[in-house]
């Protein structure tokens, strides 16, 4: 069986925001679908210190 491995692209929260948004309906799903990626570990906010993890309400 072939590991699978991830890309890591560093893109901007405001591109996130903006590439997610285009397939949402609303603003309500773009940010259901941000928090989703973040809580499921597939976006990692970064910073100039490390990789932070975020709290989302």
């Amino acid at each position: 069986m072939k590991a699978h491995t991830h890309s890591k692209t560093t893109i901007s929260l405001g591109d996130l925001v903006s590439t997610v948004s285009s397939y949402a309906r609303n603003e309500r799903e773009t940010l259901a679908a941000i928090q989703d990626l973040f809580r499921k570990g597939n976006v990692v906010a970064k910073t100039r210190h490390g990789c932070k993890r975020l709290k989302l309400a």
